[in-house]
């Protein structure tokens, strides 16, 4: 699709976060320096700039900014997942929210409620994003938030910041991280949350869907991980990914964004994209799923 070729595999992205980590700092002003700029996407400005853009524009999505509660996106490297991340940002582009909560799942750290962060800041190769440090300090208090020390090295909120620069500004970013499977917690987490945030705030739920199985069977267990989520059964949807009947890295963070979105009468739910990383790589034997989903309210 003419996008850069970042990496020549899609698991790739897990094997070079030890060059990320190696090159990531945290600057004394309390901005989180980007820790996979040059891996997971472009390091230089231009071409982040016009790799973000070239995915919106190849989803020809149409826009329904003032309809849309909460998404869904990817967050592998983009020669994989952009294309369908676009998908999903292109449908809010022109939204202007209060305010964006950032959920997705840490890689690396085990959390068992949640990890609010608290920089003020969030840089990207094309900018900065402002934090809301009093939101964020608000919702920690009310999830027993852990330490933000899981945001430290993690990649799956970090690749959505250009694809939010782009779509919709700078616009307050509140991110937040899951460690565990999803259940009760999660749900009421996310009505909670539908309580905090403003009408036009907006939900980003990071995730990938099933990963290293064969074209075929990954078809077949993405196409029943989002039948069951459409369903807008939460616990059920729960229930599913705890027993592996169906797949997401992000679940928890989906889980509390289906919560969310529902809390805040959001009923109409659509996969506005779905594929998978053999469409890039060429390797059909190993692949990971890729879905954009949207969580809107009626026109």
């Amino acid at each position: 699709m003419g996008l850069p070729e970042v990496f020549c595999c899609p698991w790739a992205c897990c094997v070079t976060l030890n060059y990320c980590l190696a090159n990531w700092r945290k600057s004394p002003m309390g901005t989180r320096k980007p820790a996979v700029a040059g891996q997971f996407y472009p390091g230089s400005p231009n071409e982040l700039r016009r790799t973000v853009e070239q995915c919106l524009a190849i989803s020809g999505q149409e826009a329904a900014p003032e309809s849309v509660a909460a998404i869904v996106a990817p967050h592998a490297g983009y020669v994989y997942s952009g294309s369908t991340a676009g998908f999903a940002y292109a449908r809010v582009r022109g939204k202007r929210p209060g305010r964006i909560v950032l959920m997705g799942c840490s890689h690396r750290h085990a959390i068992g409620t949640a990890s609010v962060a608290m920089y003020d800041a969030y840089e990207t190769p094309i900018g900065a994003l402002p934090a809301d440090r009093a939101f964020a300090e608000r919702l920690a208090s009310e999830c027993h938030s852990v330490s933000d020390e899981p945001h430290h090295y993690e990649h799956s909120l970090e690749v959505q910041l250009p694809f939010i620069q782009i779509a919709i500004g700078a616009v307050p970013v509140v991110p937040v991280l899951f460690g565990g499977p999803p259940g009760e917690w999660h749900i009421r987490f996310g009505e909670r949350l539908a309580e905090l945030i403003g009408p036009s705030d907006l939900i980003v739920a990071s995730t990938d869907l099933s990963h290293y199985l064969r074209e075929e069977q990954a078809h077949q267990v993405d196409k029943h991980t989002m039948d069951v989520l459409l369903t807008q059964d939460c616990a059920r949807f729960a229930k599913a990914l705890a027993g592996d009947s169906c797949s997401m890295c992000g679940g928890a963070a989906v889980v509390a964004a289906m919560a969310c979105a529902l809390k805040r009468g959001a009923r109409e739910w659509s996969v506005l994209d779905y594929r998978t990383s053999a469409e890039m790589s060429g390797d059909y034997s190993r692949v990971v799923g890729y879905a954009a989903i949207s969580m809107e309210s009626e026109p």
